[in-house]
């Protein structure tokens, strides 16, 4: 039941992130960068934020050096995802940046969900054990 108590502070902490990648994602666009490019400056700006907000507010541990390395692992997966949703939603279904971000993000949440629980949350049950 404890677990469940991580889905609002994580829902508030993920919805951040994703303006933040569908802003950084439309701002590339507009400066006439490829999405390839903005999504990897996407990552990196999402990795440092999600790292510092999940780990102090969604599972109430304090940030370490093998916490973001875990979590930066896991969310390196998340950058081919990306790509290749972003991909399909703009080059293949013609839809407009702005709402293929918006729709790589959404495909991307449960994903990104059980990789950060996993990442972030890992020191606290080894701490327990």
């Amino acid at each position: 039941m404890k677990r469940w108590l991580h889905l609002g502070p994580y829902a508030l902490i993920a919805a951040a992130c994703a303006l933040l990648n569908v802003a950084v994602m439309i701002l590339g666009d507009r400066a006439g960068l490829h999405y390839a490019v903005s999504t990897a400056i996407s990552f990196c700006l999402c990795v440092v934020v999600g790292y510092s907000l999940h780990s102090r507010f969604t599972f109430l541990v304090l940030p370490s050096v093998a916490g973001l390395r875990r979590y930066t692992t896991a969310m390196a997966l998340n950058f081919p995802l990306a790509l290749a949703s972003m991909w399909f939603f703009h080059d293949a279904m013609g839809i407009a940046i702005g709402a293929a971000a918006v729709a790589s993000t959404a495909a991307l949440t449960a994903y990104n969900y059980l990789s950060s629980r996993w990442a972030i949350a890992a020191r606290a049950r080894e701490a327990r054990q």
